[in-house]
């Protein structure tokens, strides 16, 4: 669907002869249209700009298509969940963005749903609704510390669960990953030093995760200031699930001493280091580590100097240095890596010089191997 002069093309009441529905912009003036859709089994808005929903509203979109397998909406901020939502019982796949501190019991009710996705602008959220008993959904995705609700008795319920989070260190327990012991992605946000102290929840109760491949660790300790949640150290390298491939932390202001705890993880292969995850001058790197690490980004730290050589990160292909704006120079060695092919500062003007020499080695080495063009170097901004 797409504004033109005279309404909407094609015109709102052409609705009703559609399966899919797609609409870009001018949202709120198609909703104010009572569009009609009885056979229509998607409305997804992919519109650049956040459209907030009146009250009045809320309630037009279940009651003009009420066959939904796939509702997908987030640039439309929803005031109040409506009831005839809780009727769409095909629905497969939503997406809903909304101030909700509580996900209500009447959400399972929708016993198809496959994906949820709940974006709010509460910090926290706790779920009412039976997610166990949702035997079909696979995926569940906030943005907030999640609370889970207690896990049923049966052994099969959550078994089909794939991703889930972010979720709060008290869920972590041995009762929520037997459940959903098939996971593969897992999110966890709010005070990690519960989690990892074994205060609240246990890091242990990873260990459960034999198929978890992703896992983000985001350290949230609101209202007070991020630097009082710093942990003071890392589980050993066995507590991790051992097929994680993929490893994100954020605010965990960490010593670069502990960054070899992750170096020994038999299986990592990207490995985020947001905002202040890792603090402190100097990181060597240690020998042994990061055998399979393909991709590194960080960002946000203190550090200064980095001293490290190829054979640190023998599989390394792409490397992100983000707000490092400290950091004196990447390492040179880091060009002998064969199969190093992304180089990419953002902010991180003191390490540019060094950046430079890294991809005229790789230049050097395409021309000589006849494979010009393969490294690529991006520096932003160019000069400060």
């Amino acid at each position: 669907m797409k504004r033109c002069s005279d309404g909407f093309e094609p015109s709102v009441a052409e609705v009703q002869k559609f399966r899919r529905l797609c609409i870009h912009s001018s949202i709120l003036g198609f909703i104010t249209a009572k569009p009609y859709g009885p056979r229509v089994r998607s409305f997804v808005c992919f519109s650049k700009e956040e459209v907030a929903l009146p009250t009045e509203n809320v309630a037009a979109i279940p009651a003009a298509f009420k066959l939904l397998r796939v509702l997908e909406v987030k640039p439309i901020k929803f005031t109040k969940i409506p009831s005839d939502m809780y009727q769409l019982v095909h629905l497969r796949y939503l997406t809903l963005s909304i101030n909700l501190a509580i996900l209500p019991a009447a959400f399972s009710k929708l016993w198809n749903i496959q994906t949820l996705v709940v974006d709010t602008t509460s910090r926290t959220l706790e779920i009412k609704a039976d997610i166990w008993k949702m035997i079909q959904l696979r995926h569940l995705k906030t943005n907030a510390s999640t609370i889970l609700p207690k896990t049923g008795k049966s052994s099969k319920e959550g078994e089909k669960l794939r991703t889930l989070g972010t979720i709060s260190p008290q869920s972590c327990t041995e009762e929520v990953f037997e459940r959903a012991r098939n996971l593969k992605k897992l999110g966890i946000r709010g005070r990690l030093a519960m989690l990892i102290d074994g205060k609240s929840g246990s890091f242990d109760s990873l260990g459960k995760l034999e198929n978890l491949e992703k896992l983000k660790l985001l350290n949230d300790v609101f209202p007070s200031p991020p630097s009082e949640g710093q942990l003071r150290g890392l589980p050993p390298p066995y507590k991790f699930p051992r097929k994680l491939k993929s490893l994100t932390l954020s605010d965990t202001f960490l010593d670069w001493s502990h960054i070899s705890t992750l170096g020994l993880l038999e299986n990592l292969e990207v490995l985020k280091l947001k905002d202040k995850s890792f603090m402190g001058k100097c990181w060597q790197a240690a020998d042994g580590g990061f055998r399979r690490l393909e991709v590194l980004y960080i960002g946000r730290t203190d550090l200064v100097f980095w001293i490290a050589s190829a054979h640190h990160f023998p599989r390394l292909r792409r490397l992100e240095l983000h707000n490092c704006e400290e950091l004196k120079e990447v390492p040179i060695g880091l060009s002998e890596i064969e199969n190093f092919q992304v180089l990419d500062l953002y902010r991180t003007k003191f390490a540019a010089a060094s950046a430079k020499k890294i991809g005229d080695a790789k230049k050097k080495k395409e021309e000589e191997n006849g494979k010009v063009g393969a490294f690529r170097l991006s520096i932003f901004p160019l000069e400060e």
